[in-house]
């Protein structure tokens, strides 16, 4: 006699019935999700907290700065509740089931919940790193110079291990070496377009049309870095130009081009993908007076991206310029 099927799925040792989502992963994917818009949500609570001021020239001068307004306090507020209570999902689900997303490792085409988890662990990991630090009430001097870049070395290592198993989907793949030569001799071309055409076709007119003052507090931020590693010895600003000019252009490759614009390509087109991961590609910076460049910055990073369909394309081009920007500054303050 013929063995009788059933057509429900047979619980097992635990109880549940395999195929079906435990508890702790829904409350995990929830919590994900928490932490990703308050990863995003940061970044108009950082333009807010921004101060504008006039100068005699009629220019606006834009610093960073702490503010009172209370508008930026209950944004702030709702940033801390978010993250916290996120955060606290996030781990306490992960421990519940094991963090089974992790161990199994990425595996398949993008989706939005594995977005979720990335910037997750980006945001518990960044926020877990910099409230030790802030209560720190003396920094050592290699903790302070290299702190503000250990958030980029934070995204490109939760990359490579989060999706260890699908690196080629986000555009890590060898290409022959003629590809290679394509993608070094684009990098070149597109450092000199920046460097020479940039700032004259869109930095110093979009300046002139709001009235802005063409000084950059984040350029000036970075450049104030490694000038401090540049007194405090060689290795300190080894440091600088590995997070500055490779780890940090690398993490934000994966990130916006390999991960974001991965995942919206199917979804929106190649133009729309293109143009929307280079919208948050400006915004990421919160540099007014550098809003524009950015964008066009983005806009050449995916259409590597897309030209040469391999992740090491644009990270090639920004490694060059994030490179030659730090040795200038190095030459500049020697």
């Amino acid at each position: 006699m013929m063995p009788v099927r059933t057509t429900h799925p047979v619980p097992s040792a635990s109880g549940r019935r395999p195929g079906r989502t435990p508890v702790s992963g829904n409350i995990r994917l929830v919590a994900a999700w928490l932490l990703l818009l308050s990863y995003f949500y940061m970044i108009p609570v950082e333009f807010s907290a921004l101060q504008w001021e006039k100068t005699g020239e009629g220019l606006w001068r834009i610093t960073q700065g702490q503010s009172a307004d209370p508008v930026f306090l209950i944004q702030y507020l709702l940033w801390m509740f978010l993250t916290f209570i996120g955060a606290l999902m996030f781990i306490g689900a992960g421990f519940a089931n094991g963090f089974s997303y992790e161990r199994k490792g990425k595996e398949g085409p993008l989706t939005g919940g594995d977005l979720a988890y990335y910037f997750a662990w980006v945001q518990v990991s960044t926020v877990g790193f910099f409230i030790p630090y802030y209560a720190i009430t003396e920094k050592d001097g290699w903790l302070s110079a290299l702190a503000p870049y250990l958030p980029h070395a934070f995204m490109l290592g939760l990359a490579l291990v989060l999706f260890r198993r699908c690196l080629p989907r986000l555009g890590f793949q060898v290409p022959p070496l003629r590809r290679w030569i394509g993608m070094m001799f684009a990098a070149a071309a597109g450092y000199l377009f920046v460097y020479y055409l940039l700032d004259p076709l869109v930095t110093e007119p979009v300046g002139r049309l709001f009235s802005l003052e063409m000084q950059s507090w984040r350029e000036d931020s970075i450049s104030g870095g490694i000038h401090q590693a540049v007194d405090l010895g060689w290795i300190y600003v080894v440091g600088q130009l590995l997070l500055i000019g490779v780890i940090g252009p690398a993490a934000e490759e994966v990130v916006f081009r390999g991960l974001l614009m991965g995942f919206l390509v199917k979804r929106l087109g190649v133009v729309a993908s293109v143009i929307l991961s280079s919208v948050v590609f400006a915004l990421f910076h919160v540099d007014v007076v550098f809003l524009a460049p950015l964008f066009v910055m983005g806009l050449i990073l995916g259409s590597l991206y897309v030209f040469f369909r391999n992740l090491w394309a644009p990270v090639l081009f920004h490694i060059v310029n994030n490179v030659l920007s730090v040795v200038f500054d190095l030459l500049g303050s020697s």
